[in-house]
């Protein structure tokens, strides 16, 4: 791992410069006009969370699946 890598990995923080087209751009306007979000950098970090936060539910309910076979099997 390189010092640039491992300084990045430390310090959480990620750069990132691109343009949203279609719908994406489309809820994200939507959602500062309502004032859902403060800013485009902010609907994007909520949808990551959000992204997250299903991708760990649906992780959880999968082990918890595993988990009731394998005790049914005994």
């Amino acid at each position: 791992m390189t010092n640039r890598s491992k300084s990045r990995q430390e310090s959480n923080v990620v750069h990132i410069r691109a343009s949203i087209d279609g719908e994406p751009a489309r809820i994200l306007l939507q959602l500062k006009d309502r004032g859902i979000i403060r800013s485009y950098v902010d609907g994007i970090c909520q949808g990551l969370l959000a992204l997250w936060r299903d991708v760990l539910k649906r992780e959880l309910e999968e082990a918890q699946l595993n988990a009731s076979k394998r005790l049914a099997e005994e």
